[in-house]
């Protein structure tokens, strides 16, 4: 039975990641498109601005061509027959002119917007393909161990419970990080890729807006790699790593007030030790999921930030002064409080202890501890 669940398993696996592929190829492949059709529109907004200032100067000389044969057939004895067929022949030519331009000028507008109809529908692509990519992800990571390698006993049933909450949270987490790359770094870099062509061109026409446009770009760049570095942080913070979990959250509050517009006081008692590497960041995960429910929920615009250490135990604790709630909606309405759920089960998958604190006016605590056996942390 073992080596049949294998087996199925091992084909599951080849057929995901042959899925994978195709997925990504499609992804590739309509991004090329988009680059190609952004580059067409780009030159087509051109050659429609040069097309329209054709036909407005083909207008007014088909005008002038049509005053001058009228003023050559009301005054027809005073014009040869060679004057008046010369001015026909300028008035129709200059009108056939304004056609062809007019015809032209439909032919680039409606080459336009098929353009624009079309890039839409590829950035909705797109996004698609990158939400199915961040599901194949996921089933992939769980089928690669996933529940299996938890520590505590569960019954199949609370592993399936369990799987299936793993599974929203991570599939939420990697559309985030697509959202933020796509809005953010994905753009900006398209947006620069279109701007050096057209710089390309200015070098040999307007030296000098071509070097003011090159000044910009400089800064588009420097701008688009704190975005990704920010986006780095956000996935695995890189001081968790180095410098442990007290200096890593010292950097990311810096980043949290900023963007949220939140104060948070941190408070460190007790020695800081450095901590397993998966239980810090279990820790640095929880304090941000913390620190995201008051930014959104709490209209607070403070909050406090405890971490207390102990000979054989962490404590964390964070505090807001906001509009708080009843937390027994938590238990009577689970759906509409997944963030705080979430919290407590990762807490209990670590064996720790949780508390929620709240009440409507008077803010919110939300506290979680961890033993240790022998002085090491779990």
């Amino acid at each position: 039975m073992a080596d049949r669940l294998n087996e199925i398993l091992k084909n599951t696996m080849n057929a995901i990641e042959t899925g994978k592929e195709e997925i990504f190829y499609i992804s590739e492949m309509t991004r090329t498109e988009i680059l190609r059709l952004s580059q067409e529109l780009s030159q087509l907004r051109l050659d429609l601005g040069q097309t329209i200032i054709d036909v407005d100067k083909q207008y007014r000389e088909e005008r002038r061509a049509r005053q001058k044969l009228m003023e050559v057939n009301r005054d027809y004895k005073g014009h040869s027959e060679e004057e008046m067929i010369k001015a026909y022949e300028n008035a129709k030519n200059c009108q056939v002119k304004l056609q062809l331009l007019q015809a032209k000028e439909v032919q680039l507008r409606t080459r336009r917007d098929e353009i624009e109809r079309s890039l839409k529908q590829m950035g909705q692509t797109i996004e698609r393909a990158e939400n199915l990519m961040a599901q194949v992800n996921m089933a992939i990571s769980l089928l690669q161990g996933g529940i299996s390698e938890l520590s505590i006993p569960l019954t199949a049933e609370q592993k399936q419970e369990i799987g299936v909450r793993i599974i929203k949270a991570q599939e939420e987490e990697r559309r985030r990080v697509a959202r933020e790359i796509h809005d953010g770094p994905a753009q900006t870099l398209a947006n620069i890729v279109l701007r050096l062509e057209i710089t390309d061109k200015l070098l040999d026409i307007d030296a000098d807006r071509a070097r003011a446009e090159i000044k910009d770009l400089k800064r588009l760049v420097r701008s688009n790699l704190q975005d990704i570095r920010r986006i780095i942080f956000d996935l695995r913070p890189l001081d968790l790593e180095d410098l442990g979990l007290v200096a890593a959250m010292e950097k990311y509050l810096e980043n949290f007030e900023a963007k949220c517009d939140v104060h948070v006081e941190l408070r460190i008692e007790g020695e800081a030790v450095r901590l397993p590497s998966a239980l810090e960041l279990a820790l640095f995960r929880l304090i941000e999921e913390c620190l995201n429910n008051v930014a959104k929920h709490s209209r607070s615009v403070r909050a406090r930030l405890e971490i207390r250490f102990g000979p054989e135990w962490i404590n964390i604790r964070i505090i807001d002064y906001g509009q708080g709630f009843d937390v027994t909606e938590i238990f009577d309405k689970p759906g509409e409080h997944f963030g705080l759920i979430g919290i407590k089960e990762r807490v209990d998958l670590f064996s720790g202890r949780f508390s929620l604190r709240s009440s409507p006016g008077k803010g919110t605590t939300v506290e979680f501890g961890f033993r240790s056996e022998g002085g090491a942390f779990l």
